[in-house]
């Protein structure tokens, strides 16, 4: 009888023990579209995402990288293509550094059916629930002499990354020359869950529309420019999302 009742408290205690555990990770619940594109009146245009994270992060639900249609421009006066190409994806992970870049490229065809780069940009995932919308500057990178210009234009090959995640990185972009060639509208709703747990703080509701935490804003720099959560414009639209602009290079 007394060896049941220790069993009994051992179990109990177990059980407690198990259930005031820490959690050993935390999720990051992101869906959204790549609404739209205005490139100057380009017409015929695809783009392409791929999802740049750290080493610590893994992939629960849904693809990284995502092609989408070739849209063309309406007859109105509006010069943007409509994509509406949805992103859906969660992640876990232990380590906030390495937080997820959206890398985007927009291709085109020439007149012989050809791919042609249009241009790149990337966007960080904001750390905060909430909705969304953020305006991405692209930018196409520039031959480094004139005779490169001449031959590309030629040959109908313009410059391009040999890798379109390039953009969502820190390591060689100093050395690189591009030009302004365009705009992507990206809306995004972003769910984090267990951040508390690890000692990161969302703050007020005030702040949670203007940008990450501060802790939290230390670690973005893991990929990228790190001056996307301090540069660039905001407002609220009537729905109350978000939109900011974020810096071209």
């Amino acid at each position: 009888m007394q060896s049941l009742t220790r069993e009994r408290s051992t179990s109990r205690r177990r059980s407690g023990v198990e259930g005031h555990a820490m959690p050993s990770e935390f999720h990051l619940m992101v869906t959204g579209q790549i609404r739209s594109g205005d490139f100057d009146g380009a017409d015929n245009l695809y783009c392409r995402y791929t999802i740049v994270f750290g080493h610590d992060w893994t992939i629960c639900h849904g693809p990284d990288t995502g092609l989408s249609q070739i849209a063309r421009r309406g007859g109105g006066p509006d010069t943007s293509l409509i994509w509406n190409f949805p992103i859906d994806i969660t992640f876990r992970s232990t380590n906030p550094f390495g937080w997820p870049r959206i890398a985007i490229s927009v291709y085109g065809v020439d007149g012989l059916g050809r791919d042609v780069i249009k241009g790149y940009g990337s966007v960080v995932i904001p750390p905060c629930p909430g909705k969304y919308e953020r305006v991405v500057h692209m930018y196409a990178p520039v031959s480094s002499s004139l005779v490169q210009q001449i031959l590309a234009w030629i040959g109908g090959t313009p410059p391009e990354f040999f890798d379109s995640s390039f953009t969502a990185q820190a390591l060689g972009r100093d050395v690189t020359r591009v030009r302004s060639c365009g705009t992507v509208r990206v809306t995004l709703n972003v769910l984090p869950r267990g951040l508390a747990a690890f000692g990161y703080s969302y703050g007020d509701k005030r702040e949670s529309h203007a940008g990450p935490s501060e802790r939290l804003a230390s670690y973005l720099g893991g990929l990228g420019n790190s001056r996307d959560s301090r540069i660039g414009g905001e407002g609220k639209t009537a729905h109350g999302s978000t939109i900011r602009s974020e810096p071209p290079y």
